[in-house]
């Protein structure tokens, strides 16, 4: 009897053990994801007779999808496709689910995931934590369960959970519980949270992100990025100032989210453009587009596509860059990625940022910033993709670096 109590309690502790490991770890998002969002661009767009351009429904999620399938996006790794709030009926049905709106959305999100689905995309969907949603539509609080199987029985990949309206203490067990809710489910879905971002600017209290990284794939921590210049600006300037703390809790599966790219809006020079990707490439931060496809501009499209940039972004070991200031307002953001040579000596990528106006020179020794390969390096510009010098450890380098712009190098271990 003792040895089958012994037996008993470790089965016990083992199953604990995995349950936990599931629960903490689905196994999804091992790169930053990537792809499209409805949010920041078309809004809470209901009124489709008034204001049609920014009309969100079936025909313009449908139409996402057939533009990152035909035009190489999709090739480039953007592969999400997510509808954001404003997507129910202001009610829910006589058996407790949500209920997709029947005049923009007339066949119903199962029809709409089964599209994506076919075409090798992914499907993402919103809701929030409280009893209505930002804009007040229905909520999932008290209704968890149903909401997550409800979204797995409609094939979703990835969910975006917000927090809007509920108290500190209730965010702080709901987003867990959500999870546990989603995992329930045995269907795969990303877990986008916005947990820290209510904690911090709503609630005026430090977010506990050991606690949020163990929960959630992605989280936002600061304010929606607005379409503008000053907005990108104030964003990367959050991530500039608190590396050190949110830096530690950021990897494969568990990403820093500074919220969408605003390409596509007319609103950045080509200057302020290669700033906002390449600082988001550094910062393996996922890249979700919210624009209308049709306006994405020629060099846009083309940085959209670059693959040099965009390995360097969703690279497999998934390393915030870490700023350093330079003379005259420039930071350098510096990355360890992938390839590596004879398994020893990783590659580099250096971004020198200039947010101010006027351009600015600045001289800076790779040496100084964790390369080690005594042979040196071979420096490749990101942007033209063309092999520029060979450099050593000692080398020291000097750039100019354009107002409101980036320059971008990726150095190869020879």
């Amino acid at each position: 009897m003792k040895n089958i109590h012994v037996l008993f309690t470790m089965a016990f502790f083992v199953c604990l053990f995995i349950c936990r490991v599931k629960l903490l770890d689905n196994g999804l998002a091992r790169k930053p994801p990537m792809g499209w969002m409805s949010w920041g661009y078309y809004r809470c767009g209901v009124d489709c007779d008034e204001n049609p351009g920014k009309c969100l429904d079936e025909y313009l999620i449908l139409s996402v999808a057939d533009t990152i399938y035909n035009e190489g996006y999709q090739e480039a790794g953007f592969e999400y496709i997510i509808i954001d709030d404003c997507w129910s009926e202001h009610e829910r049905d006589s058996h407790g689910r949500l209920v997709a709106d029947r005049s923009r959305f007339p066949h119903g999100m199962k029809y709409i995931s089964d599209y994506i689905h076919a075409k090798g995309l992914k499907f993402g969907m919103y809701t929030n934590v409280a009893d209505v949603t930002c804009m007040i539509y229905p909520g999932s609080k008290g209704y968890f369960g149903i909401d997550a199987m409800t979204f797995a029985e409609w094939g979703i990949d990835y969910l975006k959970v917000d927090g809007c309206f509920a108290s500190e203490s209730f965010l702080n067990t709901a987003y867990i519980k959500f999870g546990r809710y989603l995992n329930k489910t045995e269907r795969p879905i990303v877990y986008s949270c916005s947990w820290p971002f209510y904690i911090q600017f709503i609630h005026h209290n430090k977010p506990n992100y050991a606690q949020i990284s163990s929960h959630c794939n992605l989280w936002r921590n600061y304010l929606d990025i607005e379409n503008s210049w000053q907005a990108v600006r104030n964003t990367i300037k959050f991530y500039q100032n608190n590396y050190p703390e949110i830096s530690k809790y950021h990897g494969p599966g568990q990403w820093n989210d500074p919220d969408m790219l605003i390409f596509g809006t007319g609103v950045l020079t080509e200057g302020q453009s290669r700033l906002h990707l390449a600082v988001y490439a550094m910062l393996s931060a996922p890249l979700l587009l919210s624009c209308d496809m049709n306006k994405l501009t020629a060099y846009e499209k083309k940085l959209l596509l670059n693959m040099d940039l965009i390995a360097v972004g969703q690279d497999p070991l998934g390393v915030m860059a870490r700023p350093y200031d330079l003379p005259h307002s420039i930071t350098l953001w510096v990355k360890r990625h992938l390839p590596m040579k004879g398994d020893k000596y990783y590659s580099f990528s250096f971004a020198l940022v200039n947010m101010e106006t006027g351009e600015a020179t600045v001289s800076f020794t790779p040496g100084d910033y964790g390369l080690e390969s005594v042979d040196g390096y071979s420096v490749m510009d990101v942007f033209s993709g063309k092999f520029l010098d060979n450099v050593t450890l000692t080398n020291r380098i000097t750039v100019t670096v354009p107002s409101q712009d980036v320059m971008m190098y990726t150095l190869y271990a020879l």
